[in-house]
């Protein structure tokens, strides 16, 4: 009996002929070509808008010749048309998995497949069509553009640049949408003079680029000049009213320039007609009018949203998976038998930890101000290394190739590992011939504290410890991704600050780190006493530390290389120390899970008479 059933993707198929397809059943060439001439006339039919009897005739030749591919793009088109996602993804990937009579065809269908991931916003999904489409055709253009979106999207921003610039070369001539990504990637580099200069060609040629201008006005926050950052984007919601992303950007230098009110008045509306970085930017600045319950009902309605529009859970089972196999892998005794990159490495680097919003970023504008200080920013996370681990091992996952170190010539892999990570910080601009000390506060630092001592064994490391309520409450006002997604509620912060803090404890009690804690409540309220006593764990001269008045005031200081949280530099204030008191009086119910799970580390950190 036939099969009539349809494919639940939504493509009009029969299933047979779609997802459950077999491809060992697919007709010979010399039949597909029999039909080559219907599949025409279906691409006639679509060039006319004749939507509906193009997909007819394209299904009814894909029933016969599921491999056809001029039918099969007929009714990618059409259902891309309709909006049919699942439909749209199965067939594009259908086109990139034939066999291409030549390689600029396979690279096409190869680089429709990319674009279409990455218009949906799946960049990591992307990465495998868009690498495909480069290596059939390296010449395309495009292909090294979609490919720079991939890279810069997903956090890899050298290799962005790289393949922007390579478009760029391609095309022999400027292009406003390269140039105006190019420009995006400059700014996240925090090279935001480059940015500057770049976005001003790019919407030159392409005015018409709403998130162009908008990233241009982010450049110019950035660099501190608040006026020409609202000035364009007071212009831009003249050309483009309706759009958001637009009148978000303006409530953000608002709340940049401390217009509360102002940011109140923009983001006006019903909480739940808001986007989760509207509702965060609103509570924002209802904190700071001293708002307490319009500030927590909007971070509470944008984590709602989180969970029950979004659907984001907090995954941690990942997370505590790779714990169990880094506290295996890195005990004192595996460690000891590790062999060890050479002490004394010039530049030295300074590693920071903090689960987010503890004051890492503080802490590193305030060493920046000391010279001979490179803040880095995370730009060239340790983990990193981790992947050319096992490169130079095949055949071994991290961490376990870390134990060819102790056979052979594998003791040259910390030496090699240590030197690619400073190259990199170097080859950034973050290291130049006065840099003595290089600042690095990666947010997954807690997770490679094994391999930090086997690359830098004398390394400082810096634990920046906050009352863990402050940062619960701190966090809850962030539009950020947190590790495992938790920052969907407060319990599972407070969960996974929990699991962060007795990954940190392992590693502790197995590695004979250079460690010092250091209380984000003592930076806000002596910064000069706190750094004598950083500065003097490091091995850096006290001296060389600037007035108490040039640390309070912690201006914006332009440098090369800008990192990410100095756009939102500001005085030191103490807005932030036991915040949690005036909250929890308020509405005692915002921390009533969490305390529960934090009252042992309060404890342990000697916030007990705080609590």
């Amino acid at each position: 009996m036939l099969n009539t059933e349809l494919c639940p993707c939504g493509s009009g198929l029969r299933t047979l002929r779609c997802c459950g397809a077999d491809p060992a059943a697919a007709p010979e060439p010399a039949s597909q070509e029999l039909l080559n001439a219907k599949a025409a006339e279906a691409t006639t039919l679509f060039n006319e808008k004749k939507h509906a009897e193009a997909a007819s005739l394209a299904i009814k030749i894909l029933d016969l010749a599921p491999n056809n591919r001029a039918a099969l793009r007929v009714l990618f088109e059409v259902r891309r048309a309709e909006g049919k996602n699942p439909a749209t993804e199965k067939l594009a990937r259908r086109l990139a998995d034939i066999p291409a009579e030549n390689p600029a065809a396979g690279a096409a269908a190869q680089l429709q497949l990319a674009q279409l991931l990455v218009g949906q916003g799946r960049h990591l999904d992307a990465e495998p069509a868009s690498r495909a489409a480069i290596k059939l055709n390296p010449r395309d253009a495009t292909a090294h553009h979609v490919m720079g979106v991939v890279l810069t999207e997903t956090g890899r921003l050298r290799g962005g640049e790289h393949h922007y610039r390579t478009a760029l070369r391609l095309l022999e001539r400027d292009d406003g949408m390269v140039l105006a990504n190019l420009a995006w990637n400059m700014k996240l580099q925090g090279r935001l003079d480059e940015a500057a200069d770049i976005y001003k060609t790019a919407l030159t040629l392409r005015p018409d680029n709403s998130r162009g201008v908008g990233g241009q006005a982010q450049v110019e926050a950035g660099r501190a000049r608040l006026d020409d950052a609202a000035s364009l984007l007071e212009n831009a919601s003249v050309t483009w009213p309706g759009d958001r992303t637009i009148r978000l950007l303006r409530a953000l230098v608002d709340l940049q320039a401390g217009n509360f009110e102002a940011v109140i008045t923009r983001l006006d509306g019903p909480l739940e007609t808001m986007l989760p970085p509207e509702l965060a930017a609103r509570g924002q600045a209802a904190a700071r009018l001293g708002r307490v319950t319009d500030a927590v009902a909007a971070f509470a309605v944008g984590r709602q949203m989180q969970r029950e529009r979004y659907h984001q859970r907090y995954e941690p089972d990942a997370s505590f998976k790779k714990a169990d196999t880094y506290k295996g892998f890195f005990t004192a005794d595996k460690i000891q038998s590790l062999p060890r990159a050479p002490f004394g490495a010039s530049p030295q680097p300074v590693f920071l930890l903090g689960f987010p919003r503890s004051g890492t970023s503080l802490l590193e504008q305030l060493l920046a101000k000391v010279p001979g200080f490179s803040p880095a920013d995370g730009y060239t996370p340790i983990s990193s290394l981790t992947e050319l681990a096992a490169r130079l091992v095949p055949g071994q996952a991290y961490p376990q190739a870390l134990e060819e170190m102790a056979i052979g010539d594998g003791a040259t892999i910390p030496l090699q590992l240590h030197n690619h990570y400073l190259a990199e910080l170097t080859a950034a601009g973050i290291v130049t011939k006065k840099t003595k000390f290089v600042t690095d506060r990666a947010a997954d630092n807690h997770w490679h504290l094994g391999l930090i001592k086997l690359l830098f064994p004398d390394a400082p490391v810096i634990h920046v410890i906050r009352h863990p309520l402050d940062i619960m409450l701190s966090n809850l006002g962030q539009d950020k991704k947190l590790e495992a997604n938790a920052q969907v509620s407060m319990p599972a912060m407070a969960r996974h600050y929990e699991f962060s803090m007795s990954l940190i404890k392992h590693f502790r009690s197995n590695l004979t780190l250079r460690y010092l804690p250091v209380r984000y409540e003592d930076l806000v309220t002596d910064p000069t006493g706190t750094l004598k006593m950083v500065l003097a764990f490091i091995g850096a001269d006290p001296a060389l530390i600037p007035a108490d008045k040039i640390l309070h005031e912690n201006k914006f200081n332009p440098s090369p290389r800008v990192p990410a949280h100095a756009i939102l530099q500001e005085p030191l204030h103490q807005r932030g120390r036991y915040r949690f008191r005036e909250y929890e009086q308020l509405l005692p119910a915002l921390f009533s899970e969490v305390r529960p799970i934090l009252t042992p580390w309060i404890e342990e950190l000697g916030y007990g008479e705080a609590a």
